[in-house]
């Protein structure tokens, strides 16, 4: 079963919900004026829709009436897209889902300023729900992913860093929203401290193991699975999960040349064929699957119903799929 036709069938029982995410989405895209109409119809295009779905199935997961949480996870959706908007131009990236990015398309400027829109737009659906610690939650998860891409943007490109560096960079680049998802439902399902720790915890766990999936990748899969060329991050100096489990077992001539900033397309497909040949995406994505694992494990302390299993299987999901 392909990795979409997966996604679509663990997630068939809140169907109705994402729908009215999607349809949430497309509404406050329809009531701007153009060119930014255009613009954040463009971005909003496409995607897993992973994080509103955690939020809708911790609403089911309490047996909550839905109506807010799908508000809530149409907010950590235009979230997530704007954070997107704004690391492509960061990183300078030409594609995302197979798919031109905003600052291709559009002035840099004018794209910044639809990511800024649509956070404001974020915002403002969580500042309706009137749960104070709801929005305060949005808050500090919104500083915790513009600290960590300040801290990757600052670092030296292509210096080696330690497993703990690239643990916290991805803590805060993609687990910190998935967490602060979760934890948002949960208080928004008035959860109790100990269910909203569990949560955080699955949050945590599924979050590192989402990014180092997404990591191998960028480095195991192929152009059209991925939506863009391959070995992205190699190419940008930012050295993954794979490739540090590849440079622990020796320096590799073809891999430092392209962190030292060769990258032409064959100095690049030369480095990823010798990561490929090392079994580092063997090793990778078994430290994922055991960030997953985790994960799994802290769900023993929420309520034992259909929707706690469908985020067990979503742990297993993500760190077998394919795209």
């Amino acid at each position: 079963m392909t990795t979409p036709h997966r996604l679509n069938r663990l997630l068939e029982p809140i169907r109705a919900e994402m729908k009215r995410v999607e349809e949430l989405l497309q509404a406050g895209v329809a009531r701007l004026e153009p060119p930014l109409c255009a613009m954040l119809e463009h971005v909003l295009a496409g995607g897993k829709r992973l994080r509103p779905a955690f939020v809708t199935l911790t609403g089911k997961l309490f047996s909550r009436d839905t109506s807010p949480f799908v508000h809530l996870g149409t907010a950590v959706e235009m979230l997530h897209t704007a954070t997107l908007i704004h690391d492509d131009i960061v990183d300078q990236s030409a594609l995302r889902r197979g798919r031109r990015t905003l600052h291709t398309v559009w002035p840099v400027r004018e794209a910044v300023l639809a990511g800024d829109h649509l956070l404001a737009q974020a915002a403002a659906l969580v500042a309706a729900l009137r749960r104070p610690a709801v929005l305060e939650v949005f808050a500090e998860t919104l500083c915790a992913i513009c600290a960590g891409q300040i801290r990757q943007t600052s670092a030296e490109e292509g210096r080696r860093r330690s497993r703990e560096e690239y643990l916290r960079s991805i803590e805060a680049k993609t687990a910190s929203l998935i967490i602060g998802a979760l934890e948002m439902g949960g208080l928004l399902a008035d959860a109790s401290a100990d269910q909203i720790a569990a949560l955080r915890d699955f949050g945590h766990g599924f979050g590192l193991a989402f990014q180092i999936a997404d990591d191998v990748l960028d480095l195991s899969g192929d152009e059209v699975a991925l939506g863009k060329p391959p070995g992205s991050d190699l190419r940008q100096g930012v050295i993954t999960l794979p490739t540090l489990c590849h440079l622990e077992r020796g320096e590799d001539e073809d891999v430092c040349a392209v962190l030292a900033g060769r990258t032409d397309t064959d100095a690049v497909d030369a480095a990823i064929a010798a990561i490929r040949a090392s079994g580092a995406i063997d090793a990778a994505l078994a430290e994922g699957r055991l960030h997953a694992r985790e994960g799994q494990r802290a769900l023993g302390g929420l309520p034992d119903n259909a929707f706690r299993r469908i985020l067990h299987c979503l742990a297993d999901y993500v760190v077998g799929r394919d795209g």
